[in-house]
């Protein structure tokens, strides 16, 4: 029997729940408002977790940004310097109670740049020594990976006893070697102790630290399980001399396990003891886990701009095809190699097939004097390293276009891209490599090649104008690309005072002229003459000073109305990319005179205007030269004494927005190079660029005469007034500064007229000098208002010991730095 139940009917839904979702969001929106007269609820970033917090500081890299952060709050404060692992200090260790003691997480500390730069860090104060080691040891108690000057074998001493758990160690010093002491007696003395303290060492790095070869395998043997258990060792720059093979069969037998050796060999067969392929071989054989290996011959360890027509020899090395190819079979896991010799490797193609198909991680290739690389224009010989990021190519003398088109083709990933002394390829050929890995070539080095100059270069890498960031070039210019320019010049002067028809029939005249000459010049080339000339003709003003009067006409239209490039093939808008490689220079020079002379049958005064630029150079033309370098953030620059920089725009850099670090070394004998008829050499010009932060001005390698010098030449310190004229325009913050140098002296010191043009830099935050100076000039510094950090390193070799004058007295820096606190800083 069935029992009627009630029914339960179910509850009506909520109003709210009727409501579309959208307007259901802005419903609630609304009713979360806060009435009036209630406190209104605010979630700022102090509210975030302070695990997330600390993770969000860890990612800041840059010193400002961070001590900016820790300027917040006191929260902030304590995090910040919680969270900071790098730190590179600075000041004098006389004053205990200026060092910091709230950077207790610190595992890299850089202590190289304590001033007086040069002096012990611990005999500073002879009679606190062991004082401030135990200051610095509490108040970086967490250290790993530290860089640090020292003078002797106590330094080292002092730092094995202070922080025993180092994983990785770089030790500098640019003075000689001491003998005098009793630790230093004997070969490798100075680093007994701490191989026997520093147990957890994993990373040696000797690249600035002065001393003996004889001295580093002693010292790997004192404790074999630490050798053995050493990863890492840079010897680059320990010895003028480089490590013979026995010496290197000595390394190689103690530090089975590197993974990363960096060294100076002597390869050169003259020498006892040289490094051949056994020696080779057995560096393979017995270090079988090497990832990294840079094996630089000991005369093409200075990398100086050599002679471009001295700079093949015809001497080979003892470094056979078979003897390489057993290095790179015993050595699969290579990731990193460079060879840099200074003898001849011909032949290579085999060898380098070889590299590429047992080193399947190869990343980065550098090599020095090896010759018959590939054979292009299909990938081989060292086009299949086809996972290849980096690759460096010095000295080869058989690199021809068709190689490169060959790298091109096989290394589609290249990243970077540096040719030095190499002097068969020309502007076509690199254009082409360049349009082909246009998608991954952000990096490109090109110097001392004998066809490219740096207009040439420039317009080679037009294809990734937007997307390279990083370029090193020769600023050195073809004469006659000079000779065009003044000509352009004059002739803009002059069409302000014809009638247009006058100008049509002049531009007829001329341009016949212009391609009759050009047909008939041969390849140029640079000499004495011709160098001279390239001087004066610099002192140019490129936009020339009827612009404002010529309307309708514009300055890059005015200056290219020629019919021919300089070395006799013409260019034109559609087939430029693809000439010069397969076809003669003949073809292209009566190919280009049949242009001129179509060209020239039309009479109209425009289309000669518009289109006689594309039959001259076009590195001149105006696509070029108004193209914007967007991502470039880095530009190195080789200067020959003597040159201008007024002429850097109009090469094609005047857009680079994102410019911030130029690095301009200057190279050759002032003796030698007669006075300049201009005042300055143009360093104004870099006001252009209006994000340049950094400048590294290298004159280390410039000499001349230090005192007085004849009549019609200037002494080192009118040259260091004539490359610094025009610095204050540019908005710097931080100026590296090598001086010249008189080598017969050993000194390298800034100059009164130096030391006066730097100190009218206003926005200069960092200054590092590479030299010596007088107290009474470094006070000079003290006006500028910007200025927080000044340091003077002596590091050349041999650094000067203590002198009786002011110029490296600890006193002097130790008082101009109070002088420079005393002062002030406004921010």
């Amino acid at each position: 029997m069935m029992t009627n139940l009630p029914l339960e009917v179910p509850p009506s839904p909520p109003r709210w729940s009727r409501i579309p979702f959208d307007i259901f969001e802005d419903v609630q929106g609304r009713e979360k408002r806060p009435r009036f007269g209630e406190p209104k609820s605010m979630t700022c970033i102090s509210d975030i977790p302070e695990t997330i917090l600390a993770l969000i500081f860890s990612c800041i890299s840059d010193t400002r940004s961070r001590n900016a952060v820790s300027l917040v709050c006191i929260e902030w404060y304590s995090l910040e310097r919680a969270t900071r692992t790098s730190l590179c200090l600075r000041g004098s260790v006389s004053d205990l109670y200026l060092i910091p003691r709230s950077f207790q997480a610190v595992e890299s500390l850089d202590l190289s740049h304590c001033s007086p730069w040069g002096y012990s860090l611990f005999q500073s104060i002879p009679e606190r020594a062991v004082l401030v080691g135990q200051v610095l040891s509490q108040a970086f108690p967490k250290v790993k990976y530290m860089t640090i000057y020292v003078r002797d074998g106590r330094d080292i001493d002092m730092v094995a006893c202070f922080w025993s758990n180092l994983q990785s160690l770089k030790l500098v010093r640019w003075h000689q070697r001491p003998t005098h002491f009793e630790e230093a007696s004997g070969y490798g003395m100075e680093f007994r102790f701490l191989m026997q303290s520093c147990k957890s060492l994993r990373s040696l790095d000797l690249s600035e630290f002065y001393c003996w070869t004889e001295d580093i395998p002693p010292a790997l043997m004192v404790e074999p399980f630490v050798s053995r258990s050493l990863h890492s060792l840079n010897l680059l720059n320990v010895s003028l001399e480089g490590f013979k093979a026995v010496e290197l069969g000595a390394i190689a037998s103690a530090c089975p396990n590197l993974e990363d050796l960096r060294i100076v060999l002597v390869f050169d067969s003259r020498f006892v003891d040289f490094v051949d392929d056994e020696a080779l071989l057995h560096l393979g054989v017995s270090c079988k886990k090497l990832k990294v290996l840079h094996l630089i011959d000991t005369a093409a360890f200075v990398d100086a701009q050599t002679d471009r027509e001295d700079a093949f020899g015809n001497e080979d090395a003892q470094i056979s095809r078979a003897g390489l190819e057993g290095v790179f079979e015993a050595l699969p896991l290579l990731e990193d190699l460079a060879i840099v010799l200074s003898q001849n490797v011909r032949d290579a193609k085999s060898a380098l097939e070889v590299l590429a198909s047992k080193c399947k991680k190869l990343k980065s290739l550098c090599l020095g004097r090896f010759h018959g690389l590939c054979n292009g224009p299909q990938p081989n010989g060292i086009a299949m390293c086809k996972g290849l990021k980096s690759l460096t190519i010095k000295f080869c003398q058989d690199l021809t276009n068709l190689d490169l088109i060959a790298i091109s083709l096989g290394c589609t990933g290249l990243q970077k891209l540096a040719l030095h002394s190499c002097k068969e390829i020309t502007r076509s050929g690199l254009r082409s490599l360049v349009r082909q890995l246009r998608n991954s070539l952000v990096d490109v080095q090109v110097t001392c090649c004998l066809q490219l100059d740096a207009v040439d270069t420039l317009w080679a890498l037009q294809p990734i104008q937007n997307t390279i960031s990083k370029l090193l070039l020769d600023y050195q210019l073809n004469p006659d690309h000079l000779a065009r320019e003044q000509e352009d010049a004059h002739r803009c002067q002059s069409f302000c005072n014809l009638s247009t028809c006058e100008n049509a029939q002049r531009v007829h005249n001329e341009s016949v002229q212009s391609f009759s000459s050009s047909i008939n010049s041969q390849k140029y080339s640079i000499n004495g003459s011709n160098r001279e000339s390239s001087r004066n003709l610099l002192d140019l003003n490129f936009a020339p000073p009827c612009t404002e009067q010529c309307e309708g006409f514009k300055n890059s239209d005015i200056m290219n109305m020629h019919g021919c490039s300089t070395d006799g093939i013409a260019f034109s808008s559609v087939g430029a990319e693809s000439d010069g490689i397969h076809g003669s220079r003949d073809h292209a020079s009566s190919s280009a005179c049949r242009d001129a002379s179509d060209r020239l049958s039309n009479h109209d005064f425009n289309s000669e205007m518009h289109g006689l630029s594309e039959f001259g150079n076009p590195a001149f033309s105006l696509a070029f030269r108004e193209g914007e370098w967007s991502m470039l953030k880095s530009l190195a620059l080789w200067i020959p004494i003597g040159e201008l920089l007024s002429s850097l725009p109009v090469m094609g850099l005047q857009f680079c927005p994102s410019l911030r670090e130029v690095q301009i070394k200057v190279e050759g004998d002032c003796r030698a190079c007669p006075k300049p008829k201009v005042r300055k050499a143009g360093l104004s010009t870099l006001a252009l660029y209006k994000a340049i932060s950094k400048l590294t001005l290298d004159c280390s390698e410039t000499v001349g005469y230090a005192l007085s010098a004849p009549q019609g030449h200037m002494e080192l310190s009118l040259w260091e007034r004539w490359y610094l004229q025009g610095i204050e325009s540019v908005k710097l913050q931080e100026l590296d500064y090598w001086p010249p140098q008189d080598r017969d002296a050993n000194r390298r010191g800034l100059s009164l007229p130096s030391s006066g043009l730097i100190s009218q830099c206003a926005t200069l935050r960092k200054l590092i000098i590479h030299g010596t100076i007088n107290e009474h000039l470094l006070r000079m510094f003290t006006k500028m208002p910007n200025l927080r950090d000044v340091q003077l390193r002596l590091d050349y070799y041999p650094a000067p010991e203590v002198e009786l004058n002011t110029e490296t007295r600890a006193d002097a820096c130790r008082r101009f730095e109070a002088a420079l606190a005393e002062r002030g800083f406004p921010d």
